[in-house]
């Protein structure tokens, strides 16, 4: 199993200097330790997240930092952009990384976002699709068509070329089996999350992509599903739970007016009793709370449940002193799956 780092920070900025300093100190981390990847994501509008309106100016400040961990959109919200900047934007850090760039696409969901782009908020999903295909060519260098200021009809290819003949993409799915299905028919790898499934309904959904890449000609082996988990791996389940409590309490609170548009059900209960509620689900059984044993026996059990690899959100509002020394303990369960792994092959 992979581990990476994830980012989705819920914070107004109070110290404009040291803003982003936990994010290079944690790539720095990630790099020099062996993990696999770094997922910046994109939001706009709102503090939930809303330190990264655009992964791709993210990743290269980190692309400048770093030497060898894959640098991730985690996710471009495809329908805001046009599929032009979207290579344009990713070409750039591709260059400066030395071809480190993977991207994870989405559809988006929050109306408010769509202010960039109202006119295609109905027809999201649809575009994204279409969109992806533009985004293959042009990262090939093919030209697509276009219509410049003179009205006139132009054919047009991105620029810097990017360094790797064609990205690794991932499609961003909640909890909908559908899109695991659409995902799997197109060859694309998975980004998802136990935000609004269980585990068991993850791995049923995982079955269903596997089984769609093979009736689509995919190998069903090699497409990846990364899950991204809440993270904080501590010196026992009592200290992470007690370290991690207020901070993730206030970061599920800071989130819901956001979620009340897709989920009306969040309207009509209390703040402060859904978030205990939620506190618990998450440390419990949706998120890599605890000591280094109980998130490795997680880790063992969401390996068996499909996942490929585990992307930590470690920015969700612990002190920055307590999330740098959490690291070397998620690095244990990453060795400790290893290990395991190596075991069962021998």
């Amino acid at each position: 199993m992979d581990f990476s780092l994830l980012y989705f920070v819920n914070r107004e900025t109070v110290d404009a200097s040291r803003e982003y300093q936990l994010l290079f100190d944690t790539a720095e981390f990630a790099d020099r330790n062996g993990f696999t990847a770094v997922w910046l994501p994109e939001r706009h509008f709102h503090p939930f997240g809303g330190a990264y309106p655009n992964p791709a100016l993210a990743a290269a400040a980190l692309a400048a930092r770093t030497r060898r961990v894959r640098l991730r959109a985690g996710s471009v919200v495809v329908p805001l952009h046009d599929p032009l900047s979207v290579v344009e934007d990713w070409s750039f850090v591709d260059n400066v990384s030395r071809g480190r760039v993977d991207l994870a696409l989405a559809t988006g969901w929050n109306p408010d976002d769509f202010a960039l782009a109202p006119e295609r908020y109905a027809t999201r999903r649809e575009y994204t699709f279409e969109a992806l295909d533009e985004i293959k060519d042009l990262w090939a260098g093919k030209k697509v068509k276009r219509r410049n200021g003179l009205g006139e009809e132009v054919e047009l290819s991105t620029y810097p070329r990017p360094v790797q003949p064609e990205p690794r993409l991932w499609f961003t799915c909640s909890s909908n089996p559908e899109s695991f299905e659409e995902a799997g028919a197109r060859g694309l790898n998975v980004l998802t999350a136990l935000l609004f499934q269980s585990t068991d309904e993850l791995a049923a959904s995982i079955a269903s992509y596997r089984a769609a890449r093979e009736r689509n000609g995919h190998d069903p082996a090699t497409g990846v599903v990364t899950l991204m988990l809440h993270t904080f791996v501590g010196e026992s389940d009592a200290v992470a739970k007690e370290l991690v409590r207020g901070p993730f309490t206030d970061y599920l609170l800071s989130s819901i007016d956001l979620w009340k548009t897709r989920w009306s059900d969040l309207g009509r209960s209390h703040p402060g009793r859904l978030a205990k509620v939620a506190f618990e689900r998450y440390f419990h059984r949706a998120a890599l709370f605890g000591s280094v044993e109980r998130c490795t026996a997680f880790a063992r059990d969401l390996r068996a449940a499909g996942v490929d690899e585990i992307a930590s959100l470690v920015d969700f509002g612990v002190a920055d002193s307590d999330v740098l020394s959490m690291l070397p303990r998620l690095d244990e369960v990453r060795l400790n799956l290893r290990t395991a792994a190596a075991g069962t092959r021998s």
